[in-house]
């Protein structure tokens, strides 16, 4: 069958108009889960080594901060986001959280601002640190993976210990095993337990 000039700019209209017509049915169907996703997503997509982290110690996507310096206010916020959720995600958490909870409370008894530069340094320092797990499993404390089985943890003189290895310590690897490690300052007024810091008052 032959078609005309006529018949052919109106086929190529008809399927101009479905196309256009798709096209605003698939655009406003992504419009809409965006509305459901898009502030998560966009935080994700723009987060730090520091967001990272919190995320991996348990904080949902909705607590991150979008700020560059986080306040003292806010760090004991966000520590009591993390308290509450302390069960959250298992084990594996237990590396992740026992960094985010020491940098929350640093800030926090420190009592200034500190800028998310400062903060992505800082976390640097826990980078070759390992930290006992309650259920006596050394895991690298960024990333949570475990390296090493130390045993079942008990309480000894008023610890939680897996030998020699106590929850909360920081390690890292020397001559071929793990040793405590004091490159990271003991914060004052603060006490770890689980990997949790109970007090963050500032002296």
């Amino acid at each position: 069958m032959n078609l005309t000039r006529q018949d052919t700019l109106a086929g190529a209209r008809i399927g101009v108009s479905w196309g256009l017509l798709l096209l605003v049915v698939v655009t406003g169907c992504s419009g809409r889960q965006s509305a459901v996703y898009g502030d998560p997503r966009t935080l994700l997509a723009n987060t730090d080594d520091f967001g990272m982290l919190l995320l991996n110690a348990g904080l949902r996507a909705d607590s991150l901060l979008a700020e560059d310096r986080l306040t003292p206010e806010e760090a004991r916020r966000l520590w009591l986001l993390l308290s509450f959720d302390s069960t959250d995600g298992g084990m594996q958490r237990t590396g992740p959280r026992t960094a985010a909870t020491y940098l929350l409370a640093e800030v926090a008894l420190g009592g200034q601002p500190v800028s998310r530069e400062t903060l992505n340094a800082r976390l640097l320092r826990f980078a070759p640190l390992a930290v006992l797990r309650p259920d006596g499993c050394l895991v690298m404390v960024l990333t949570g993976i475990p390296v090493q089985c130390a045993g079942p943890v008990q309480v000894q003189d008023g610890t939680l210990r897996a030998g020699e290895f106590v929850v909360g310590n920081f390690y890292s690897s020397q001559e071929g095993g793990f040793r405590e490690d004091r490159s990271v300052p003991t914060l004052p007024n603060s006490t770890f337990h689980h990997g949790v810091v109970v007090t963050v008052e500032p002296k």
